[in-house]
């Protein structure tokens, strides 16, 4: 997976070749991110115009193959900010949400999009509440909008809305009627309300493929937690583009975590989505800021904890190999390796922290400064910061002498 002659990144299962055997990874995975539309459907999520446009610069800097920029039918707000992002000059294609509606689609059109992702509900409890289609009428009017989407010369990306829960036998005409029209470019199945599991991705990649040539596209909601696993599932089958947003956010649980998706796929199967790793955190960083929505201290990649280490048995292993603790180096993401003084610490980690003082004491002297440190964590529910650990080095060191 990674060339001979690469700086060592990552250490991962020697089972990986072994266990991966039977996946089916297209030649090239692209990233198409939603941040800007369903990421800000998540409830209390306000994006300003100029947000928008930040982020979506910040999103072409990384690498995305697509932006999913908004739904010109919500606002005004948002009709200004997709018309100011595709006029931005930007490498990444931009797309807008349009529903089964040729004034959607028209919208989309004046805002100077590439594409419009037609979003139509597909299964039984959508239709019944929602369009009160039968499968005929759906069909039809699925065409309809595909062909008017392309009469505006548009991109046609089809959204059969809560696709994990449709009909089998309607997804299959629905897919034999777009290979005769040669309207769609792309299929996006949409896990909605998050209720698939990587199994039924898998099945449904496979069965869509036995019908149609068009590229698929995996769309997965966090609910159950399995949003990137699915993600990864769909790819594993064929599906060459992964619908995904920054820090995973997104309606009620969220979306599929595009920080996370993009590293396992390249760090666990060889497969590059095309994007600047080592600017994953930065752009992190500007979406947590804009959305108001502050991550876990330990959330995966991209969380302030994720290379924080203070149980001493670890932090022994990893200043010796920080492969012992870690599958892949910070820096691959931008970010960085911390030591944490607390209750769990060792008296490895304080002589690590010390010698990056410069603060140079007596072996004997370790285990009083270990047991200062351990009482005040108890005390205060908190790591020792530097003031603190210079501190207890002075009292140690007048003990010593």
């Amino acid at each position: 997976m990674q060339k001979a002659n690469e700086k060592k990144l990552w250490e991962t299962s020697p089972f990986g070749d072994a266990a991966h055997a039977g996946s089916h990874f297209p030649e090239n995975v692209r990233i198409a991110d939603c941040s800007l539309r369903d990421g800000e459907q998540q409830a209390g999520i306000v994006f300003t115009r100029k947000d928008k446009v930040d982020i979506a610069r910040a999103l072409d800097r990384l690498g995305v193959y697509e932006i999913e920029a908004g739904t010109p039918a919500s606002s005004e707000e948002d009709r200004q900010a997709i018309e100011d992002i595709a006029a931005a000059g930007l490498k990444s294609k931009v797309s807008a949400l349009a529903r089964g509606r040729r004034d959607d689609i028209d919208l989309v059109a004046r805002c100077g999009a590439w594409a419009a992702r037609l979003s139509m509900p597909i299964s039984a409890i959508q239709r019944a509440n929602k369009l009160k289609l039968t499968d005929d009428q759906y069909i039809r009017l699925a065409l309809d909008n595909a062909n008017y989407t392309k009469e505006r010369g548009l991109a046609c990306i089809f959204s059969p809305y809560d696709t994990t829960r449709s009909e089998l036998p309607l997804l299959r005409r629905l897919l034999s009627e777009f290979n005769r029209e040669g309207t769609v470019d792309r299929v996006r199945i949409v896990d909605t309300t998050g209720c698939a599991t990587p199994q039924i991705i898998a099945f449904l990649v496979r069965e869509m493929a036995q019908v149609t040539q068009i590229p698929l596209e995996i769309h997965c909601h966090d609910d159950f937690g399995l949003a990137v696993a699915n993600t990864i599932a769909g790819v594993q089958q064929g599906a060459e583009y992964i619908s995904v947003t920054m820090n995973g956010i997104g309606e009620r649980s969220g979306n599929a975590s595009l920080e996370e998706a993009a590293l396992a796929l390249r760090v666990l199967y060889g497969v590059d989505c095309g994007v600047d790793l080592s600017q994953i955190v930065e752009v992190s960083r500007l979406v947590e800021e804009r959305s108001g929505i502050a991550l876990q201290a330990h959330k995966a990649v991209v969380g302030r904890g994720a290379f924080a280490h203070e149980s001493g048995m670890v932090v022994a292993g990893l200043l010796k190999d920080p492969f012992t603790a870690e599958s892949y180096v910070p820096e691959l993401v931008g970010q960085s390796r911390e030591v944490v003084l607390g209750k769990k610490s060792g008296v490895t980690s304080v002589e690590a922290k010390l010698k990056e003082l410069n603060i140079e004491l007596p072996t004997e002297a370790m285990a009083a400064i270990l047991n200062d440190i351990k009482r005040e964590a108890v005390r205060t529910k908190r790591p020792i910061g530097e003031a603190k650990l210079r501190e207890f080095a002075m009292k140690a060191g007048a003990r010593a002498s």
